[in-house]
């Protein structure tokens, strides 16, 4: 590995901790600084240069700007779908971060698409990617409670929730929000009582992660705030 190369990958790591942490801007500052140092890579860099343009589409995913995340995320789907040896759990990857970015537009039936196709390739993967399907799964269950598609949604987040806990540890906030989505369900079920208590978990769990001023807790807290009401929900990732 070039010196270049190992200095993207660190400024990369950086930039996942601050998008972790709820610092977009400064996440994104890493980001362009590492493509900077891969601008003349060759050839053989490109699964990098991808994984950079992907990270992009998930900050500006994260911040709502769609139409800048998916040009970032398809510019990343191209860019590793024509590196020669391409893994295609990377790929399938990239793809299901792309439905996300558009499941965000309300663009569904293509989002479900990807994600369906995405799901297959980690499935038949090594077991090192159940993390992916685990995602997969909870994004994928997420979009259904959005489009009434209740008994699958709670089908589909159950498994996201246990997958994460146990290859995350119950306490991650990533398994908060996994928990947030399926108090969604339940509560557009009418099973008030069983959501409230997830919603409560979610939240005190995110809470003590990833802090009280988070984007996701401030949109769990919101959803304890309007479990009562018959409107509908949000979800906090």
């Amino acid at each position: 590995m070039t010196s270049g190369v190992a200095a993207a990958a660190r400024l990369n790591r950086l930039g996942l901790r601050c998008k972790a942490a709820g610092q977009y801007d400064e996440g994104r500052a890493h980001y362009a600084r590492a493509l900077a140092l891969l601008a003349d890579s060759p050839a053989e860099d490109l699964d990098a240069v991808a994984t950079l343009y992907h990270n992009l589409g998930g900050i500006e995913h994260a911040r709502g700007n769609y139409a800048a995340a998916e040009a970032y995320a398809r510019y990343g789907v191209a860019l590793r779908s024509g590196a020669a040896g391409a893994d295609p759990c990377d790929v399938a990857a990239d793809l299901s971060a792309l439905a996300a970015i558009l499941d965000g537009q309300g663009r569904y039936d293509e989002a479900e698409r990807l994600y369906r196709s995405a799901l297959r390739t980690f499935e038949r993967g090594p077991a090192d990617r159940a993390w992916d399907v685990a995602v997969t799964l909870g994004n994928l269950g997420a979009q259904y409670a959005r489009r009434a598609r209740l008994p699958e949604a709670e089908s589909l987040l159950r498994r996201a929730v246990e997958m994460k806990s146990r290859i995350l540890g119950a306490d991650h906030p990533d398994v908060a929000v996994a928990l947030n989505n399926l108090a969604l369900t339940l509560r557009r079920r009418g099973e008030l009582g069983r959501a409230t208590e997830l919603y409560r978990r979610a939240l005190s769990l995110l809470e003590r992660s990833v802090g009280a001023e988070h984007p996701w807790t401030i949109g769990c807290r919101a959803n304890v705030a309007r479990c009562a009401s018959t409107g509908p929900g949000m979800n906090a990732g």
